[in-house]
């Protein structure tokens, strides 16, 4: 297969870092016109640094994505950079570490509207930028949405919600030419996955057929090819990049 997205502009809320900043750079390495956002202005400045050392010139911005009005003009000032807007991927999110009777209630509605509202704005802004020519907008779902976990419930919702939403999205905009699917990620080297792997890395690996823990290339891989011509019959569905997690009750048992 040959990836090619000259022309193409693609946007990645939570670029700039771990898994969106890797998805950024394999768009880049394909010829894409590549924009990521995120909170925090440094984090934004260090990639955009990372990723011109790499060769690549991206356009960056802070963007709360829970927030209509930055999020449609970042999409307005995506326009006016390249020109179009082709591929829109819902990657932020925040991971918070509560049981769900112990979760402050700011700290649900916050994970609410950033994990699950920004896929509702994401939604209005391919339905009004994308109609004229079709596009792809691509959700970051979650292995907690197969199998939640104590300690992490609220975002396990979350995703949940985020991925039923991925498929009624799918249809809804299906008439413009708008595919719309999701990825799964298992354990990620990432720093939202740190503090979990640091507490729990050695049990964790124990259910992974493959025995080790994923990288953010990984994803990016699977990212690029739903976003592609390759997958062009596929939407309302999901890739799960897991090394095989849960796929049998004793992956250990085949390394012994």
């Amino acid at each position: 297969m040959q990836f090619n997205f000259s022309n193409k502009s693609i946007v990645i809320t939570g670029g700039s870092t771990g898994i969106g900043l890797a998805i950024a750079e394999q768009f880049a390495n394909l010829g894409g016109n590549v924009s990521i956002c995120g909170r925090s202005q440094d984090k934004l400045i260090k990639a955009q640094k990372y990723l011109r050392q790499k060769g690549h010139q991206i356009h960056c911005a802070a963007v709360d994505v829970s927030q209509r009005q930055q999020v449609f003009d970042y999409a307005e000032a995506v326009e006016r950079e390249f020109g179009q807007l082709d591929i829109w991927i819902n990657n932020a999110a925040v991971c918070p570490y509560y049981k769900i009777i112990e979760t402050p209630e700011d700290v649900w509605d916050n994970t609410l509207n950033i994990n699950l509202k920004s896929i509702y704005l994401g939604a209005l802004v391919a339905r009004e930028k994308m109609a004229r020519r079709g596009g792809v907008m691509i959700n970051a779902v979650s292995f907690a949405t197969l199998m939640p976990s104590v300690g992490s419930g609220l975002y396990a919702a979350t995703k949940s919600a985020v991925a039923s939403m991925t498929k009624t999205l799918a249809a809804e905009l299906a008439p413009f030419r708008i595919r719309v699917n999701g990825y799964i990620p298992g354990v990620i080297n990432t720093e939202m996955a740190q503090p979990a792997i640091e507490k729990n890395g050695e049990k964790m690996r124990e259910v992974i057929a493959m025995n080790h823990f994923g990288e953010p290339g990984d994803v990016a891989n699977a990212v690029v090819f739903l976003a592609s011509e390759y997958a062009s019959y596929i939407t309302g569905s999901f890739i799960e990049i897991s090394g095989g997690k849960f796929c049998v009750q004793n992956p250990t048992a085949a390394w012994q």
